[in-house]
């Protein structure tokens, strides 16, 4: 008996601690989501320099030359130089196995360009010119919108939306009316690049007919609505 009454005791702590998880969570709850597609206009081209030798100061001269003028050439192309970073030099050594040991082989020289383009017909021209003063190769091609902003707050009114209508159908269904919202959770922004892979790829080839293909945003929220009484038939 004394075993009985501590299970039955155990049992009844159990129910009451998790009764006001389970208040928590009384309530509609529903997803929403919204989604807006539109076309880049902007993007951000990553120019990547690299050279090999065993002279750290001649490899370091040697990419500061190819630096100096791809910023020359942005200047020829009208870019404002608050849009273009040139990082820092990286070196580091170069190893090759010999014996089954490895040993050191020379230095790597490293350095790359970040340029954001305002206008994406400047994408390919830039490219096949910074490749011509040296450049090794294009790192990646980031498309973006210059209004990014306002559109992921529209994708987010279509998501609250949403959510909103859906609760509104759960209640309908249940013949209950629909109380306020008691509890939202937004998910972090989601912009879904389309098509970056081949524009990256013609361009690197010189070819002219970049296509930026569209952006996806899309905006996420979680709802929870209180249930009221019973609706009117």
């Amino acid at each position: 008996m004394r075993s009985l009454s501590h299970l039955l005791l155990a049992m009844s702590l159990l129910t009451a601690a998790a009764a006001p998880a389970i208040a928590d969570t009384t309530g509609i709850h529903v997803n929403g989501s919204g989604e807006i597609r539109a076309v880049p206009d902007m993007a951000r081209v990553s120019l990547q320099v690299r050279r090999e030798g065993e002279d750290a100061a001649a490899l370091k001269s040697q990419l500061d030359e190819v630096t100096a003028n791809v910023l020359e050439m942005t200047r020829d192309m009208g870019i404002d130089k608050r849009l273009v970073t040139a990082a820092a030099v990286n070196i580091h050594p170069r190893y090759r196995p010999r014996d089954g040991e490895t040993e050191l082989d020379g230095l790597i020289a490293t350095r790359s360009i970040e340029i954001v383009l305002e206008d994406l017909a400047d994408v390919s021209p830039l490219i096949n010119r910074a490749l011509a003063r040296g450049v090794n190769g294009v790192g990646g091609i980031q498309l973006d919108l210059s209004n990014r902003a306002s559109l992921e707050q529209n994708a987010l009114d279509l998501a609250v939306d949403d959510a909103r209508d859906e609760a509104a159908r759960v209640a309908r269904r249940f013949s209950v009316a629909l109380g306020a919202v008691i509890d939202v959770s937004v998910d972090q922004h989601d912009v879904r690049p389309v098509m970056m892979e081949d524009a990256t790829a013609r361009a690197a080839d010189g070819g002219t007919d970049f296509s930026a293909g569209e952006l996806t945003i899309q905006r996420r929220i979680r709802a929870t609505f209180e249930i009221g009484g019973s609706a009117d038939p």
